[in-house]
């Protein structure tokens, strides 16, 4: 009797502790979920201004075609650009993947295992960290790009200037 006492109890102190651990894993899972929340909102943004580079970036890319620039180096900086936007955007759409892979996995994350929680969490850390390095490596090639950009504008005017002496006066 006391060896089925025992066995109860052992089962049911395993039971309790793997609910804790559940529930542990629950609340770890809900505050990712907020941060996952945040991560959306600066991902819609990095989106809007993505789109708002790669428009200037054509203006820009057809001013200077129309134009005969100095500084031929201009038109491979302009290419250069055009390869990091659609690196950006191949980013910004991974980046999309996992925050609704996130979103998803809300529905059916009672129903796994503590392993499965454990790993599913990981995984979401790993990304959230990943994302939001890649953000700010965004950010920093836009912040270059503009610059740039700006410069060449100030290249563009002032050939526009060179080339047509009435505007000056």
């Amino acid at each position: 009797m006391k060896k089925i006492a025992l066995f109860f109890t052992i089962v049911a102190g395993a039971f309790i502790g793997c609910n804790d651990e559940k529930s542990s894993f629950t609340q770890e899972y809900d505050d990712l979920m907020t941060q996952n929340d945040s991560i959306e909102q600066l991902h819609s943004q990095f989106q809007n201004n993505h789109e708002q580079m790669k428009q200037e970036h054509e203006q820009l890319s057809q001013q200077m075609n129309s134009l005969e620039v100095q500084d031929s180096t201009v038109f491979e900086n302009l290419a250069q650009h055009e390869v990091l936007l659609k690196k950006h955007e191949a980013i910004l759409a991974g980046h999309e993947e996992w925050i609704q892979g996130h979103k998803e996995l809300k529905d059916n994350f009672g129903n796994l295992s503590t392993d499965e929680m454990k790993a599913q969490i990981s995984e979401m850390k790993t990304n959230h960290d990943k994302i939001q390095s890649e953000q700010e490596e965004i950010r920093n090639d836009h912040e270059t790009m503009m610059q740039e950009h700006s410069s060449w504008r100030d290249e563009v005017n002032n050939a526009t200037m060179t080339n047509n002496p009435d505007t000056t006066s």
